[in-house]
């Protein structure tokens, strides 16, 4: 079996810390990967954008619809008031009609689903890219780049 080399290792933190610990730092790893960003580059909701408040983790297909709870690509950030609106309804049933939905937003979601599941660990980059290109998906930008910014200001949300 292999060694951990470190805390920042997630093999480190199934071994190494206490279950509720290993938990908390899988859920601050989905507030720190997604790429939606806020200008101050906060993690900002998956669903509308906010980015001054402090976010939860909301299951896109919901655990009562059989959605898996500590797969990483069915869990992304969410503000509260989206979390509650959202409830146990399908994300594209209850997003789309939102005022606040947007076709930038969605295809951040949805390349944060494909990168994070098995397809994409199984998958060669250069069919992944060919697969996006050829459906005009979204693939977010390496951890080299700027984040992803959110383009979206509280006050303009409340205005709207």
């Amino acid at each position: 079996m292999r060694k951990a080399d470190g805390p920042n290792e997630l093999l480190y933190s199934l071994i190494e810390l206490r279950p509720s610990d290993a938990r908390r730092r899988f859920r601050k790893s989905i507030f720190e990967d997604y790429p939606l960003r806020g200008p101050l580059g906060q993690c900002a909701c998956a669903y509308c954008g906010r980015w001054d408040e402090k976010l939860t983790i909301d299951h896109i297909v919901p655990k009562s619809k059989g959605g898996p709870h500590f797969s990483r690509f069915n869990l992304v950030p969410s503000c509260k008031a989206c979390n509650i609106s959202k409830s146990a309804e399908r994300v594209f049933e209850w997003w789309r009609p939102q005022r606040f939905w947007s076709e930038r937003r969605e295809e951040i979601l949805l390349s944060w689903v494909h990168h994070n599941s098995f397809v994409s660990a199984h998958t060669d980059q250069q069919d992944i890219e060919a697969f996006a290109e050829e459906r005009d998906f979204y693939i977010p930008p390496s951890k080299e780049e700027a984040p992803i910014s959110g383009g979206f200001c509280y006050t303009e949300w409340q205005a709207a």
